[in-house]
């Protein structure tokens, strides 16, 4: 997990503490250790407060599948009733089947059905109340466990600069979505592919901590434009349809556990034998692989903890077919520098882009960063802002500046593969591969 999404979790948490209190609820923050020791643990807490009832929200990784089955077990046994929600989705992955009633392996028939399902169970916004007492036993080491996340978090903060970026209350997050719901998301299917402008809704960190859900957002959207929103010609449609994607991720790795085990959707993948170059993999890493776009994109991510979605797009396509890198590598890198890491979009992502998941991308259909580049950056705005040796250059050398000018003199880096080549060669890889299976 990103330093950086660890200080906003620690952040949030200290908000959420003074939120809850308005509401006459404390909150009480437990170390559970791993997932064997946690069912023992909150056993421990349920038994000492005489609790009844115990609720959480659902996830769908394997492991934390069967911790949370432990956990039921263990209270069930106590006699304690253990009840789950569905925070994270908007529709919950055992609702959409497809006619075989099997789970669907493709996002546009799984979209058709989640728009249905979603207006058919769309919640209103209950009324603020506040709670009884709760019972519970408070300790001082309850306060000085949540002073501790305030000290730990200015240690992994991504820097006083970028905390502007990424506010911590309930109410400031709410402002930031509704600020772009009605100011940005009808014009978002033409901005959301330009890096250098605010096109995108910047909210995906708090729905990865679960501080905002896919709810909440569907309710603020349709609260301002209707149903008009989940019409194809209405600017918002394209983002709604991006809160549907997420929801498909999760149900993909609820539905094909394998995927949250390290193995490809399409499993014959697993054999599939991707290049072992660690100086390809660093050069990646630090944004020294000659080719602008991705390096800002890179560097920009290391700086921020922060990635725009078309860069993501474009430099996921140079690691996996450019390079040749093995995805899993990169999916791990992403989870380490991203502050909204989310393991399901994640883990899809990087299989879409290497071409082993579900609905993923044809292995023959390659981005070249150069024309991707001169699309989505046309003046080199967002390049010359994280490459700053390459400010001088003009519109037309800075996409592709090693074929204009001496770029080791100007402290850049020259190609670390030639274009064409590369896409040859990953081509015939994946040709043979098959060719190979049959």
């Amino acid at each position: 997990m990103a330093n950086s999404k660890i200080a906003l979790i620690y952040q949030r948490l200290v908000s959420l503490q003074e939120e809850l209190k308005e509401r006459n609820i404390n909150l009480q923050v437990m170390d559970g250790g791993n997932y064997e020791t946690l069912p023992e643990k909150l056993t421990e807490l349920c038994v000492k407060n005489h609790v009844t009832h115990v609720y959480c929200n659902a996830e769908y990784e394997w492991d934390e599948r069967q911790r949370d089955a432990s956990v039921k077990n263990s209270l069930n046994k106590m006699d304690v009733a253990f009840a789950t929600f569905h925070d994270t989705c908007l529709v919950k992955p055992t609702e959409i089947m497809n006619l075989k009633n099997e789970p669907y392996k493709v996002f546009t028939p799984y979209f058709k059905r989640w728009l249905e399902m979603t207006l058919r169970q769309l919640p209103g916004v209950p009324e603020k109340c506040s709670a009884n007492d709760t019972g519970l036993k408070h300790s001082e080491d309850d306060n000085q466990y949540i002073e501790s996340l305030i000290s730990k978090t200015n240690r992994v903060g991504t820097g006083d600069s970028d905390a502007p970026n990424w506010p911590a209350t309930a109410s400031e997050i709410t402002k930031k979505m509704n600020g772009f719901i009605i100011e940005f998301s009808p014009d978002y299917p033409k901005n959301r592919d330009i890096p250098s402008i605010e096109g995108t809704s910047k909210i995906s960190p708090y729905l990865s901590i679960g501080a905002l859900s896919p709810r909440q957002c569907l309710f603020h959207v349709l609260q301002e434009y209707g149903e008009d929103a989940l019409s194809p010609e209405h600017g918002a449609y394209t983002w709604v349809k991006e809160i549907a994607w997420r929801d498909f991720y999760r149900y993909v790795m609820f539905h094909f556990p394998h995927v949250s085990r390290g193995l490809p959707f399409q499993k014959h993948y697993q054999y599939f034998k991707w290049e072992n170059n660690q100086q390809h993999f660093d050069a990646w890493k630090a944004g020294e692989t000659g080719y602008p776009i991705v390096d800002a994109a890179m560097i920009a991510l290391k700086q921020t903890g922060w990635m725009h979605n078309r860069l993501r797009m474009i430099v996921a396509s140079f690691y996996c077919k450019h390079l040749l890198l093995p995805w899993k590598w990169a999916e791990d890198y992403f989870m380490s520098q991203l502050i909204d890491g989310d393991y399901a979009s994640n883990n899809g992502g990087w299989q879409w882009s290497a071409s082993v998941g579900t609905d993923a991308a044809p292995y023959f259909r390659i981005f070249n960063p150069t024309t991707q580049s001169e699309r989505f950056d046309p003046q080199g705005e967002f390049i010359k802002t994280w490459l700053p040796q390459l400010a001088h250059l003009s519109p037309k050398q800075v996409h592709e500046p090693s074929k204009h000018c001496d770029v080791q003199r100007l402290g850049y880096a020259l190609p670390i593969v030639e274009h064409k080549a590369s896409v040859a060669r990953t081509k015939a890889q994946f040709k043979g591969f098959l060719a190979a299976l049959k």
